[in-house]
């Protein structure tokens, strides 16, 4: 937590703008509307995207600071991209904080983001495999280690993608298979960002595909 607060101290000494990219978190995914609100620090720049329009038309946007972006520094026409405005855009990503705005996204997000972390920290538990668990909300991450829960376990993690894409899982007399979203510098870490949509039996379903995952890697 105070790293970024700290991290803001030295740019505002040497001069340094701040910008948050929040385009792959979008919006609420970690319980608030911009993940940097966790942090208790301004940054000077805000960039977004993706979830603005949910692949329905490309849309980005930036938020800074007045003095930053006002219109004799930053005029009308003064940029040019593939994600600039545009009026089918722009209707959607109005519509999208409409609706957000609609539920308290905030607290369900939380809620479901608390349940899943439960769970993965209850496998974690089981499962020397499993390193380090965390996350906000519904942005989670599960590391696969060595045995001593630690070293970064690459293709251990390899193996457990294969098996989920054989699709041979039972759950509830039902075949299914289990895609994981592989991440982090040495491509041992499972990243767990599901729609902010996903329902408490989702959470469970995902939960017991991955601990079949687990038990396979563990027995090979």
């Amino acid at each position: 937590m105070n790293f970024y607060r700290e991290l803001k101290q030295v740019l505002d000494q040497h001069g340094i703008l701040m910008v948050s990219d929040e385009i792959q978190m979008g919006f609420y995914r970690t319980g608030k509307l911009w993940s940097i609100e966790h942090f208790d620090v301004q940054p000077d720049v805000i960039v977004f995207g993706k979830a603005l329009t949910n692949g329905l038309n490309p849309l980005g946007g930036i938020w800074a600071r007045e003095e930053l972006i006002n219109p004799k520094i930053f005029p009308p026409g003064s940029t040019h991209s593939t994600f600039a405005s545009n009026p089918l855009g722009t209707a959607v990503g109005l519509e999208m904080f409409k609706m957000t705005n609609e539920v308290d996204y905030g607290a369900m997000v939380m809620a479901k983001g608390k349940y899943f972390l439960e769970g993965l920290q209850d496998l974690q538990k089981r499962f020397p495999i499993i390193g380090d668990v965390d996350g906000l909300g519904l942005a989670l991450r599960c590391e696969i280690c060595g045995p001593d829960g630690f070293t970064p376990d690459k293709a251990t993690l390899d193996y457990m993608v294969e098996e989920g894409m054989k699709g041979d899982m039972v759950v509830d007399g039902q075949k299914l298979g289990l895609i994981l979203d592989v991440g982090g510098y040495y491509k041992n870490v499972i990243t767990l960002a599901p729609s902010l949509e996903i329902s408490y039996p989702e959470i469970d379903l995902g939960l017991k595909l991955l601990e079949q995952l687990l038990v396979r890697a563990t027995k090979r």
